[in-house]
C-alpha cells in the first residue's frame, strides 16, 4: 500500500473473509489514531471494489473514524451483526449497501 507520504507499507489485515469474489477485510482499529486512520484511507483509495475494508472499534469510538476510511463499520459490540452480514451476503450477488453512520 503506497501511503499518503508516497512511501509503501505492507498492509495485512486481521481477518479476510472470502464470499466468491467478493473478500472482506476486517481490520480493528484499536486504538483509533490518526495513522490508523491514515492507513486505512489510503488502502481505500487503492483497492478494487471487490474489495470490502470493514472497521471495527470501541463503541465509543466508531463516530469518530471518517467516512473515507471504511466501507462498513462496526462497534465491538456488534461482532456478531457483521459477522452475519459477512455470512449471508451473497456470493454470486451485488455487494449490499452499508448505510454508513451520520457525521
Amino acid at each position: 500500500m503506497v501511503e499518503p507520504s508516497g512511501q509503501i507499507e505492507k498492509f495485512s489485515p486481521a481477518i479476510a473473509a472470502r464470499r466468491g469474489p467478493i473478500l472482506f477485510l476486517v481490520e480493528p482499529m484499536a486504538p483509533v489514531t490518526k495513522r490508523s486512520i491514515a492507513r486505512l484511507t489510503a488502502f481505500l483509495e487503492q483497492h478494487s471494489p471487490d474489495i470490502i475494508l470493514v472497521a471495527v472499534c470501541q463503541d465509543a469510538k466508531t463516530a469518530g473514524v471518517p467516512q473515507e476510511a471504511y466501507d462498513e463499520i462496526y462497534a465491538e459490540s456488534d461482532i456478531a451483526k457483521m459477522t452475519r452480514r459477512i455470512r449471508t451476503q451473497n456470493p454470486e450477488g451485488i455487494v449490499r449497501p452499508f448505510v454508513k453512520p451520520p457525521l
